[in-house]
């Protein structure tokens, strides 16, 4: 039963991953439809899906047929085409057996040319194709073809609007039961799922349809057409799937749906003459093109995971944008001890247009001041021939040492950047090191320097009115080149813990250099397992154990059988990635209250983090809220702050609205989390790690 769980798991899947849902509780609601309202259907989606598996398994490829579930949907629907044509006997599974192979490999193709060449998905193209093969076979197979099936029950209880039935019997449509109480329970999966989704399906059927309604002029005509499931499945996708849910991407849902009319209507009347339906060519035609169009122009929200409704992907998308910013590089800060940024991007001096991403240090006494004394000599300069450290690890491509140290209040505006280091970072772009002193530089051309390694001393030379170090990102190896904007990696400010981001003009930084303890004690290891007893309001609930795993690609996680939290140590800090699982699992307290641990804890530091409304709010807020955050993203401001008590525990307060919940952490000497506290309204929870004598004595 326990190997039978995946694949039932992921053949429900493919029922609503057919309407871009990942809920099995939905596919199982659309798998009974076709059951109860023509078991010919159901039993030969059944049948087509069955062999596609087992080839799969054939050819080694079961892992990878569960994991994508265009492997199966496309199969699915193809069995379904052929449940609607034909009925079911032992000639017609054989052809279901067949077909069903067929759109496997078809499939297992066209994705890897489709993500090789184009970067696309392979959608429902491959259903498409297949369909049309079954469907033109048919012509040759007398023994197969039924010209009318077992009749599809009305439920005529009741007249609608026209505008209405067609919305559900299109919506129907889509799985081959053009019924309007089938379209009415799949509206309502849809909804309970996704209220974006709910919102795209009646905006995209409603603008296609309408759009055709004034070229013919018939409403009749165009409300009646069952094509128009095209426009349905375009706005989902395009709204709420393959691009990050926003107004732009709802926009975009509506352009293509309108776009997709003279399609529908051409393909239409095209596969008429051959007595063949047009099946979702519209859909896949228009929804590729349009990502394409989208992924050459450098659209910055297209979707790089979906993860199962438009609301988690945009939750997920949200969280990582403020948490890691997303097309910003990170490099390490420059120096060691407390510098002050005298210039940043956009500064009120020489960072202006194309070299406008920079930032300039300089260090300051308690007063304010760069320089002791008068300032007239170099040496009076705080910042002058202190070292200077290589922010990334990298190849070094130019070194300029022959420039003299500009004297106080001078500048050298035929050479402006003065003594520099290039260096060349893998990920694509180049680092400049500027205004350094002469003699001092450490590496020459075609060094390779890793993060913290010694470049030089800090000096005055070129452009440069006093001594100060100048850093900036570039994308070409020329010096001068346009620069790029970046990020710090970590830096501590005014005793508050920074990540991934850039201080302002005026504020004073010094580097967050990870504690090799605090490294080792949240340095997970594959396999390793840790027990746990929960408590709530001090009543002993349950007791689990947490497994350390990793995903296909390569991050590690915990599980302890229901959900799973990923982790990384990133820097200098240890981060909690992302949740998936049920709200039961525990992991979701343990996000909630750890999110981002600096590692470098010290009585008094504090933080700030973002956490997913996955794993903060309740269902039905969560929902309200993500469907206000896609047309507002600044909408909900909700932040978590925290602060070490000592080197081990800390302390943290996440406020939403008038709701707070407090959360303490207690880290283990040795290896992990000891115990983790919620304190919320009316209930105390608390997670206790058992030590390794609690473990052997209930042996």
């Amino acid at each position: 039963m326990k190997e039978l769980r995946p694949i039932i798991n992921s053949v429900l899947n493919s029922y609503s991953g057919i309407l871009f849902l990942a809920r099995p509780a939905a596919g199982l609601a659309i798998l009974l439809f076709s059951v109860l309202i023509s078991p010919n259907l159901g039993l030969s989606a059944l049948v087509c899906v069955s062999s596609a598996y087992l080839f799969a398994r054939i050819l080694g490829l079961k892992e990878d047929f569960l994991r994508l579930d265009f492997y199966i949907y496309n199969p699915l629907l193809v069995g379904l085409s052929i449940g609607y044509f034909f009925k079911i006997d032992p000639l017609s599974l054989l052809f279901l057996v067949l077909m069903g192979i067929f759109t496997f490999l078809l499939t297992y193709g066209l994705s890897s040319a489709f993500w090789y060449y184009f970067r696309l998905p392979v959608l429902s193209l491959p259903f498409v194709v297949g369909s049309l093969i079954a469907a033109l076979a048919s012509y040759r197979y007398s023994n197969l073809f039924v010209k009318s099936l077992y009749k599809f029950p009305t439920f005529s209880y009741f007249s609608l609007p026209l505008w209405l039935e067609g919305f559900l019997r299109s919506l129907g449509a889509i799985f081959f039961m053009p019924q309007v109480m089938v379209g009415l329970g799949l509206f309502l999966v849809i909804l309970f799922s996704s209220r974006i989704m709910a919102l795209l399906s009646v905006l995209g059927y409603a603008t296609g349809t309408m759009i055709a309604y004034f070229f013919t002029g018939s409403f009749q005509e165009a409300f009646s057409n069952l094509n128009h499931f095209n426009f349905i499945l375009i706005a989902l996708a395009l709204g709420g799937v393959f691009l990050i849910p926003s107004p732009k991407s709802y926009l975009m849902a509506l352009v293509a749906s309108a776009i997709a009319v003279p399609l529908t209507e051409a393909s239409q009347v095209f596969w008429e003459k051959f007595g063949l339906p047009a099946f979702a060519l519209p859909f896949n035609l228009t929804t590729l093109l349009v990502l394409y169009a989208l992924g050459l122009s450098g659209y910055r929200k297209l979707t790089l995971y979906y993860r199962g409704t438009p609301e988690k992907t945009l939750d997920h998308y949200l969280t990582l944008e403020k948490r890691f910013p997303a097309r910003t590089w990170e490099v390490d800060l420059p120096v060691s001890g407390r510098w002050l940024v005298w210039q940043g991007p956009d500064g009120k001096f020489t960072h202006k247009g194309p070299w406008r991403y920079a930032i300039d240090f300089v260090i300051t006494d308690e007063a304010g001041r760069t320089y002791a004394g008068e300032g007239l000599r170099l040496e009076d300069y705080y910042a002058y021939h202190k070292p200077v450290f290589s922010p990334v690890t990298g190849r070094v491509v130019e070194v300029v040492d022959s420039l003299p140290d500009e004297p106080p209040g001078s500048a050298n505006k035929d050479y402006p950047w003065g003594n520099h280091v290039i260096i060349y970072d893998p990920r694509g772009f180049y680092a400049v090191l500027a205004h350094l002193s002469p003699g001092t530089l450490k590496v020459k051309k075609g060094d390779w320097v890793v993060k913290g390694a010694l470049i030089g001393l800090c000096g005055s030379s070129g452009y440069s009115p006093e001594p100060h170090l100048h850093l900036h990102l570039q994308s070409g190896p020329e010096i001068g080149s346009p620069t790029l904007p970046f990020v710090f990696s970590a830096y501590l400010k005014n005793g508050e813990f920074h990540d991934f981001s850039l201080p302002a003009e005026g504020e004073t930084v010094e580097p967050a250099p990870p504690e090799r303890r605090l490294k080792q004690t949240l340095n997970f290891l594959l396999g390793q397992e840790f027990e746990y007893d929960f408590f709530k309001n001090e009543e002993f609930k349950e007791r689990f154990i947490l497994r350390v795993e990793m995903a296909p690609d390569g991050t590690f996680y915990f599980t302890e059988g229901k959900g799973k939290l990923y982790f990384a140590q990133r820097g200098s800090a240890f981060y909690f990635l992302n949740f998936e699982g049920p709200r039961t699992s525990p992991l979701r307290y343990f996000f909630l209250a750890a999110p981002k641990i600096p590692l470098l804890l010290k009585e008094g530091l504090s933080w700030e983090d973002y956490l997913p409304l996955e794993v903060s709010l309740g269902p039905l807020k969560k929902g309200l809220y993500l469907f206000i955050l896609s047309f507002w993203p600044s909408f909900l401001k909700f932040k978590a702050r925290y602060q070490a008590l000592n080197r081990f525990d800390f302390k943290g307060e996440i406020t939403f609205n008038d709701e707070k919940i407090k959360t303490t952490v207690r880290l283990a000497p040795g290896k992990g989390f000891t115990e983790i506290k919620i304190e919320k309204v009316n209930e105390n929870l608390s997670f206790r790690r058992r030590t390794n004598h609690e473990q052997e004595s209930s042996l």
